[in-house]
């Protein structure tokens, strides 16, 4: 990487995946760089999948995986560990970085970093150790599938979402989101003092092509509108994060079970999944 902005936005990245799990899994593919968290998701599967396009990033990229066909490297690792480390990336004056998987005494992520010097530049040596993850455990790290939604909507500006949900913290442990067809949003938290809700009542309602239908409910058992109720601390943690400044953002509803969140920007796709929440 030697584009100052790309290098800074990766960091941003690692430092979102380090505030949410103390562990994740970095999958390398000949397209894409993909952080993955399971621990937030009591059933297992994954409940952030980041999608970042290394075209977007690095000038140069090779990659040799375990073979032609299956040309993917999967990589457990501590997300903090790695942003303590690469701090430096924070400013986005880095004047290039370069990352090799390694073998040290254990395998490792070695992180070259060019930084400005008082006279020329002066290069960092980070080695940060991981897990090379075997094939027979890589079915539990692909992509998940979208849930097939009741309703669909697109949310209000993410930094003002933020601070709602984060006021709401203090009133209880639980948020209820109800959105409808029509482009309304309401999130409601009820606690001992009382009942606490904020409207949101012309949302954009986002328009999916026919090859998109399949991932909706049949149409027999559509309803006009969907709710969930999921935990407020970790609703928190998706919303906050620099990286988290989509071009769009968009939530999808199974009634009663599953708030599904993906926020897109041009090189780089996050999708939250945050099942329904039992806590008062």
């Amino acid at each position: 990487m030697v584009d100052g902005g790309a290098i800074k936005k990766f960091y941003s990245v690692l430092g979102n995946m380090a505030r949410l799990a103390k562990v994740c899994v970095l999958r390398l593919t000949a397209d894409h760089l993909y952080f993955i968290l399971t621990d937030l998701t009591a059933g297992g599967g994954p409940s952030v999948w980041c999608a970042l396009k290394q075209e977007a990033y690095f000038n140069e990229y090779n990659i040799e995986g375990v073979s032609v066909e299956q040309n993917e490297i999967y990589l457990e690792l501590q997300p903090e560990k790695l942003a303590k480390s690469l701090a430096s990336l924070r400013s986005g004056h880095a004047r290039g970085v370069k990352v090799k998987l390694t073998k040290k005494s254990v395998p490792c992520l070695t992180f070259e970093v060019e930084l400005p010097g008082l006279h020329g530049s002066r290069t960092a040596l980070h080695d940060i150790p991981v897990t090379v993850l075997p094939r027979s455990v890589w079915k539990d790290y692909q992509e998940p599938t979208m849930p097939p939604f009741d309703v669909s909507i697109c949310l209000p500006e993410v930094r003002k979402l933020r601070h709602l949900v984060e006021r709401m913290k203090v009133l209880g442990q639980a948020v209820t989101l109800t959105a409808t067809k029509q482009g309304s949003l309401s999130l409601r938290v009820e606690s001992d003092e009382g009942e606490f809700s904020t409207h949101y009542p012309d949302l954009p309602v986002p328009v999916y092509r026919d090859d998109t239908l399949p991932w909706r409910r049949p149409d027999t058992q559509a309803l006009q509108a969907a709710a969930v109720r999921v935990d407020l601390r970790r609703l928190a943690l998706f919303l906050g994060g620099e990286v988290l400044q989509p071009k769009r953002a968009i939530a999808n509803i199974v009634d009663r079970e599953v708030l599904h969140m993906f926020f897109v920007h041009e090189d780089l796709v996050v999708q939250y999944f945050l099942a329904t929440s039992s806590r008062a």
